[in-house]
């Protein structure tokens, strides 16, 4: 093999392809890239047998096919730091050799034909939406999934479609996240069936560099989903379980409204939690008209008392929620103003953006608040 390659291309492929590469594993096939050159392409993949990323470098001349494996971080760390527009590589034996400007580097390879398949797209995608839309609804909900769940069905983000409509939800089981958008069907896509997908293949497709409105192409089996955008392609195993019926505990009847500032409530929340520790993981939040007032208190530390303006339709209130569950939803929500409605101290409170976003998250007693 030999070739020569953009060497910023080749660093951001090489990031994302490290964050899949296994880097503590008893395969050491696992901490390798797949490096495949072909015609006017190069080809890199990575794979922990769970989730598999395939990355093209386009901007390279190959002047010899090739096929090899290569440790990830290795080769990462290499083109990272070196300063040249081009770099060399090209193979020998067990060897690949990279060169730039004054810098010749030689990494041990080992024979692809070890590596695990990486499956592609078969046939056309299902639908297609586009990156920054789907960008902005796996923020809105992946941070709401649970981390280490034996439901193990609550340890990833729920996608439904439903006509040209497509909604992501995700939960922990204290908040509930819920994210829409419009997509566009293929005629030959055929039905979709609901789908679990890891938290790990949708933030490695978040962190993917392609342009905002880049056409994500989806397909769904019965047990992967196949992600296709600009030359990269993000197959994932589907997490097994059966989802919460999460539209039963989205409440209808909140009628106490609160309008705030996102900035205002953010800042109020970190100013107020700062009195929060262990013991006492709750913020009060006293709801009155012009006003919203947050206090904190925790044994032999202090206490906190913040108040913002704000819109507030309703009977006075006192309520009480983990600040840190409102301020991830506010910190991602990217709109000047939110709404967050309430119905009584003991049930759920809602925060919505438009119709596109819907946060539900559960009260805590307001004695640890």
């Amino acid at each position: 093999m030999k070739l020569r390659f953009n060497r910023l291309e080749m660093a951001e492929a090489l990031r994302a392809i490290t964050a899949v590469a296994a880097q503590r594993t008893p395969k050491p096939v696992l901490r390798c890239a797949r490096v495949e050159a072909k015609g006017d392409v190069l080809l890199l993949s990575a794979t922990d047998l769970e989730v598999a990323l395939r990355c093209a470098i386009t901007q390279v001349e190959v002047d010899t096919p090739g096929d090899t494996l290569v440790l990830a971080e290795t080769l990462s760390r290499i083109v990272s730091e070196c300063p040249d527009e081009i770099l060399v590589l090209d193979t020998d034996g067990t060897q690949m050799h990279v060169r730039g400007q004054g810098s010749h580097f030689r990494i041990p390879t080992t024979d692809p034909a070890d590596f695990p398949p990486v499956g592609g797209m078969e046939g056309a995608p299902q639908f297609t939406v586009a990156m920054d839309i789907l960008r902005r609804q796996i923020e809105w909900t992946v941070f709401a999934s649970a981390r280490e769940s034996t439901r193990y069905a609550i340890n990833g983000v729920l996608w439904e479609l439903t006509g040209d409509k497509l909604t992501l939800a995700a939960t922990d089981g204290r908040r509930l996240s819920v994210a829409s958008s419009r997509v566009t069907r293929e005629e030959k896509g055929g039905d979709v069936p609901p789908a679990i997908v890891p938290t790990k293949a949708l933030s490695l497709l978040m962190r993917l560099p392609v342009a905002a409105d880049s056409p994500v192409g989806v397909k769904v089996s019965a047990n992967q989903v196949v992600l296709s955008v600009g030359g990269s392609l993000v197959s994932s195993s589907l997490v097994e379980g059966h989802f919460p019926k999460y539209q039963d505990v989205v409440p209808t009847d909140c009628n106490r409204i609160l309008e705030i500032a996102t900035a205002d409530y953010l800042g109020a929340l970190k100013r107020a939690s700062l009195m929060v520790n262990e013991e006492s993981k709750g913020v009060r939040l006293s709801l009155s008209e012009g006003n919203l007032t947050l206090s904190t208190r925790a044994p032999e530390q202090g206490e906190a008392t913040v108040s913002v303006p704000a819109r507030y339709r309703g009977e006075p209130m006192d309520i009480g929620f983990n600040p840190m569950f409102l301020m991830d939803a506010l910190r991602v929500v990217h709109t000047d103003e939110v709404s967050f409605a309430v119905k009584d101290a003991n049930r759920p409170g809602i925060m919505r953006v438009g119709d596109d976003f819907t946060y539900v998250i559960m009260p805590v007693s307001l004695a640890s608040a």
